[in-house]
């Protein structure tokens, strides 16, 4: 998904970028915490899934809300990984447009 894109498709290097897209949703969707991804990965890994990780607590709109208002600021290599997320969603919709 996200990896393949930034690997094969950007030729993006950057084993901390390529951890961080593997491990891009695993604190939204997994019991697992930043520091365990820090204990694991390391610090830099941390702090790029940090930075694209999105606080579900809040409600859909804030959460986008957000993206964009954070987006400028953020590290170069989470823009990598945010724009490869956004790439491989658009295609998921592209392959499976939901009816309605």
């Amino acid at each position: 998904g996200v990896a393949r894109i930034l690997a094969h498709e950007a030729g993006v290097t950057d084993v901390v970028v390529l951890q961080a897209a593997l491990l891009h949703d695993t604190v939204e969707d997994t019991d697992t915490t930043f520091s365990e991804i820090e204990e694991r990965f390391g610090e830099e890994v941390r702090r790029v899934v940090e930075e694209v990780t999105d606080d579900k607590a809040l409600p859909k709109m804030e959460r986008k809300r957000l993206q964009v208002e954070r987006a400028p600021g953020s590290s170069p290599r989470a823009k990598l990984v945010k724009l490869a997320d956004k790439l491989h969603n658009l295609r998921d919709l592209n392959r499976c447009t939901p009816e309605g």
